[in-house]
């Protein structure tokens, strides 16, 4: 596995296939203060339009929203099995508890109408 440095090459000398990609520092960063995705790209500065030109920057950002939404897809998919998971383990504990006096009261009632 590769490491880069913040300049996007990588450390062990290899040349670099594509573009490099400027970095943005957000100074502000609290939750309701953050850029969208596309605004830090865009607002990467003239870097970013010189290395890939309009359409090339429009690709590039199609790709990135789209393995951002698998990515999250994905994510979000696992999480809400497993919470479902939860919820009807709670519910059939609920079920299990309550089943006896359920019970009860139903056969009491079968019996009241006779």
């Amino acid at each position: 596995m590769s490491l880069f440095n913040l300049s996007g090459k990588k450390q062990d000398g290899d040349s670099f296939s594509e573009p490099t990609l400027p970095t943005r520092t957000i100074a502000d960063t609290s939750l309701h203060n953050l850029p969208m995705l596309t605004e830090v790209v865009t607002g990467a500065g003239t870097s970013l339009s010189q290395a890939l030109g309009e359409e090339e920057t429009q690709q590039f950002l199609h790709r990135l929203e789209t393995h951002l939404e698998t990515l999250f897809t994905q994510r979000l998919g696992i999480r809400l099995e497993q919470l479902q998971r939860v919820v009807i383990d709670q519910a059939l504990d609920e079920l299990k508890a309550e089943l006896p006096e359920l019970l009860r009261e139903a056969l009491n009632e079968h019996l009241e109408s006779r």
